[in-house]
């Protein structure tokens, strides 16, 4: 299978990739299907989450009673309850989950995944994990 971007750009698209492919293959029947492409998480966003919201859900967790010793953890935790994946076997009824990977979402996807982890946290830890601060990096080279 051959994957082609096209661009639009104000309004108008690019097809010279699509009609170049088109141009090189064999009479038939072609499916083509088209997704928006969106970029993965960012360093941001990612480093929000590691240095700011599993840190205070970490605390949080603890204070609650929770035995947890890491981050990790508490990714680990949060992945099979927010992202899980559920496979079911149709003979038995069985469900099993598996976590999903926050490394493979998009930047809109982690931004949702990020939100519920604030929700969790004001709804059942009574923590209000701030907003991420787009100039932290201005911050962190004065100190």
């Amino acid at each position: 299978m051959r994957k082609i971007v096209v661009e639009k750009r104000n309004g108008l698209f690019n097809l010279k990739g699509l009609y170049n492919y088109f141009k090189s293959v064999c009479d038939g029947f072609y499916r083509v299907s088209v997704e928006k492409i969106r970029k993965p998480r960012s360093n941001d966003q990612n480093g929000w989450l590691w240095g700011c919201i599993y840190p205070m859900l970490l605390d949080a967790l603890l204070d609650a009673g929770w035995e947890f010793t890491s981050t990790e953890q508490v990714h680990e935790f949060f992945k099979s309850q927010m992202t899980a994946d559920k496979v079911v076997n149709r003979h038995t009824g069985e469900i099993i989950s598996f976590p999903g990977s926050t490394a493979a979402m998009d930047t809109v996807t982690f931004s949702t995944y990020c939100e519920k982890l604030r929700e969790y946290g004001r709804e059942f830890l009574n923590i209000e994990i701030p907003d991420p601060d787009r100039f932290w990096r201005a911050y962190d080279k004065r100190t």
